[in-house]
This record gives C-alpha cells, sequence and structure tokens, in this order.
C-alpha cells in the first residue's frame, strides 16, 4: 500500500476511528478502557501462513509420556509406544532371600490424561522386554521419536480395558511386620506381568546383577510398553502416563519371605524415573491420504492444522506491516492481538487444543521468547499476559503481541515467527507431552487469521 496526498492519508485515518468506534472490543481479549477509547484500531489483513511438519523431536528426560494408538479422520493415525529401564528400589542394591516367592508383579503408571474415543474403544495394553539398553550410568543420552526399539516378542503382560482416568481404585497396603490393609490411589494403569519370568528374572536374580543400577540395566535392559493394534476397536485414543512424579511409576514385586518360622507378604519397588532420561517414546504419524497431507507446506490455505506429538506449527509472516507506519509520523502501538479463529464445526467429537504457544527465530534459528513474555525485556508483563488459551466463547486464541509488533514497526529483523503446541524457546526439546490438535483458520478464507493494532499517532 502506498500513500501519495495527505487528503487520501485524512481518508483512511478517518475510516480507521470509525471501525474503532464500531468494533474494537468485539475480538479477543478486554482492553483497558482508556486503550480503547483514546486508540485509533486497523486491521492488517495480509498475514502470510505456511503449515510446517515438525522436526523429529526427543521424548525422554520428561515425566509424562504418551501411550496409544488414534486414528483422527483429519489428521490420520498416531501411534505412541514407551520404552522404559527399570532401576532398583532407592537406588540400592539388595538380594532376595533364597525362601522368597512371588505373589505378583504389578507395572504401575497413574493416568495423567487421555485424548480420543473413551466410550466406544476398547484398548489393549501389552508389556515386553526391552532388547537394548536404555539407561546408561550418568548420563543416558536423548534420545527422539523416531527411534524403533528393539524388544523380545514375548508378552511378559497385557491388559485389556475401557479407559477410566479419573476415578481412583483401592489396591493392598504391604505393611512389613503388620497386617496388610487397603488404600486408594490415583487412577492408574496396572498390568500384571507374568509370574514366572519375574521369579526367574528377577527373584533368582544373583547378587551381582542386583548390586547397582548399572549392572542390573545390563542384565534387565527393561520393559517396552505398546498398545495391541489390532485388538484397539474404533478411533483408539492416546493416553499420557505419569512416568515419574513421586516415583509413582514403579513394578511392584510383590511376595512372601520366611524369617524366623514366620511368613511376611513384602514389597519391592522397581522405579521408572522419565525425568531422568530412563523412559522414552516411540511416537509414529502417518497421514496419509489425509486432508492435512496437501496442507502441509502451502502458503496461505483456508485452514490449518496443528497437532501435538511431533506434529505441525504454523510459520506467521507480517509482509505488509510496516504499512501501518503510513497512517502517521509517530505511530505507537497500545496494543496489538494476534488472532487466531478455530474453525465452526471443528470442535467435535475432538476438543481444540487449550493452549497454543507464541515464539520467533533469532538469526541462527534458534528459537526465543517475544518481548511481550520475555523476564528480560522491559516490556513483559508477567507470566501469562502473552495469551494462547482457548477461548470457547469466542472460538478462539489470542495472543497479545504489542511489543513485538512495534519491534516489527521499527525495523527489527523478522526471522520467522511461529505458532506450536509447545514454546520451544522455552524447552527446544519435546512436544510429547501435547497429545490434543486444533484446526485453525489460515491466511485466507472465513476463518482468516488476522492482527489487530491499536496505535495513536503521536504527531
Amino acid at each position: 500500500m502506498t500513500i501519495k496526498n495527505s487528503s487520501l492519508l485524512t481518508m483512511l485515518i478517518s475510516f480507521f476511528v470509525f471501525y474503532s468506534c464500531k468494533k474494537n472490543s468485539t475480538i479477543g481479549l478486554d482492553l483497558e478502557n482508556d486503550i480503547a477509547l483514546n486508540s485509533l484500531v486497523v486491521f492488517d489483513s495480509t498475514l502470510t501462513t505456511q503449515l510446517v511438519k515438525e522436526d523429529s523431536i526427543t521424548t525422554n528426560y520428561q515425566t509424562l509420556n504418551p501411550l496409544g494408538y488414534f486414528t483422527d479422520p483429519v489428521f490420520g493415525t498416531t501411534e505412541a509406544n514407551i520404552a522404559a529401564a527399570i532401576t532398583l528400589p532407592n537406588n540400592t542394591g539388595f538380594t532376595f532371600n533364597k525362601s522368597a516367592t512371588l505373589d505378583s508383579a504389578v507395572l504401575v503408571m497413574p493416568f495423567a490424561g487421555f485424548y480420543g474415543d473413551s466410550l466406544n474403544t476398547t484398548y489393549k495394553v501389552q508389556v515386553q522386554q526391552l532388547n537394548e539398553n536404555l539407561y546408561e550410568e550418568g548420563s543416558t543420552p536423548f534420545y527422539y521419536n523416531t527411534k524403533t526399539w528393539m524388544h523380545k516378542n514375548d508378552i511378559l503382560g497385557f491388559k485389556t480395558f475401557k479407559p477410566n482416568i479419573k476415578d481412583s481404585v483401592t489396591i493392598a497396603n504391604i505393611r512389613t511386620g503388620k497386617p496388610d490393609t487397603l488404600k486408594r490411589v490415583p487412577a492408574q494403569l496396572r498390568i500384571t506381568l507374568d509370574a514366572s519370568t519375574i521369579t526367574n528374572l528377577i527373584l533368582k536374580a544373583d547378587s551381582a546383577a542386583l548390586s547397582t543400577n548399572n549392572q542390573f540395566s545390563n542384565y534387565f535392559k527393561g520393559l517396552f510398553i505398546s498398545m495391541d493394534k489390532a485388538a484397539t476397536s474404533n478411533n483408539g485414543g492416546l493416553f499420557l502416563l505419569n512416568t515419574s512424579t513421586n516415583n509413582a511409576a514403579t513394578v511392584d514385586i510383590f511376595y512372601k519371605e520366611t524369617k524366623n518360622a514366620k511368613t511376611d507378604t513384602l514389597q519391592k519397588s522397581f522405579t521408572l524415573s522419565g525425568n531422568q532420561g530412563y523412559v522414552a517414546s516411540q511416537i509414529k504419524w502417518d497421514y496419509t491420504g489425509k486432508v492435512i497431507a496437501n496442507e502441509i507446506g502451502k502458503v496461505n490455505s483456508d485452514n490449518l492444522y496443528l497437532k501435538g506429538l511431533s506434529g505441525t506449527k504454523v510459520k506467521v509472516t507480517f509482509p505488509n506491516i510496516k504499512n501501518i507506519k503510513l497512517l502517521g509520523n509517530q505511530v505507537l502501538v497500545n496494543r496489538a492481538q494476534l488472532i487466531i479463529k478455530v474453525v465452526n464445526g471443528t470442535q467435535t467429537p475432538y476438543a481444540p487444543m487449550p493452549l497454543l504457544k507464541a515464539y520467533k527465530l533469532d538469526i541462527a534459528n534458534r528459537p526465543q521468547l517475544l518481548p511481550d513474555e520475555n523476564p528480560s525485556d522491559p516490556r513483559n508483563l508477567g507470566p501469562g499476559y502473552i495469551g494462547g488459551l482457548f477461548n470457547k466463547a469466542n472460538n478462539e486464541y489470542v495472543f497479545n503481541v504489542t511489543g513485538y509488533v512495534q519491534d516489527l514497526l521499527s525495523n527489527k529483523p523478522d526471522y520467522g515467527t511461529f505458532i506450536s503446541t509447545i514454546n520451544y524457546a522455552i524447552d527446544q526439546r519435546t512436544n510429547a507431552a501435547t497429545v490434543r490438535r486444533a484446526i485453525v483458520g489460515g491466511g485466507v478464507g472465513d476463518y482468516k487469521m488476522k492482527l489487530k493494532v491499536f496505535y495513536t499517532n503521536q504527531q
């Protein structure tokens, strides 16, 4: 846009003043009254959007890991499996008494979330032994979602169920030297493991194998946990499992031991430690034949498809934003909002992502916080100010990007702005705990993404 004379400039400003009086509070977050009343408002409708497929991501060193098999009619099929090393109780060597006999062995992983079909689908989770070492003493490397984990064919345990991730369950409370009781615990996935295998591999293990975590991991590599795709009915779903917090994820060994002619039931808990890198997810995404397959890489589509679990992100550019300066000699941005509308009708049966994130790249293509949420920038107004939460009433996500827009108007370079399921400027390694998706408007169409700028002319 080029403005050649003052009369055209006056007419344009008058239009924006009229527009602001009519519609300055109808979209996005509420604004302070002084900004709404004393500002002009302009929509920059020349945003350019591009859907980008995520690169591979690391999936260990976190507290939540996905597990499941989910067929989305728009996004395709997502499969998530878990590889987990198990470490010694209290990370300390020990041996079982020769009199020890196994009662049961149970893999325990608390539920932390679910996305998919909870009503009609039956799920079958199966457990096998890892055939390669995940644990490494002191410096476990990062593992990517694309890694294929080697495992044995024999099924060590399985569970068929329908998801109930909220109701607590009652389990045995084993008390050494005292009568056992019952206790209530949060909802959890509990899979009974094969008794003879656990007896031979763990209860009868020699003292060397149980002396250190490193020795034990070399002896018993760990577990591979997957969804039996053939036994998963309908569209399936994705579970988030707690693999770390407060030693919540364990392999519990319940056994009897006789001492001094007295037999007691005892328990040893071998721990899964996701936050230390000892749990990783293998994630596969197949979008062949789905709508999204033709949208990746396309510029200015009507719809954009945001997906977690090493899925997609959106690149946004503002090719004509500097034209706002033509509205006056000293334009000051009072508030700028990036408004992303969810495409109507796509909220069901699968709810949109509860939160999106915005970040930018620097000259070295490294993710950086926008100034509006960067603690080292004086324009940062505190945690959460930038927004990005899904507003169900307005069916949209709104980002407050005032500082960032002012930078663009001040000729600071734009190396790329992205909307994603996670803020890579904070955590550049993973979004493996984000299992939802959202379908939003792109650079054109009825649900077009918009930049709304409130400004004053200081001249």
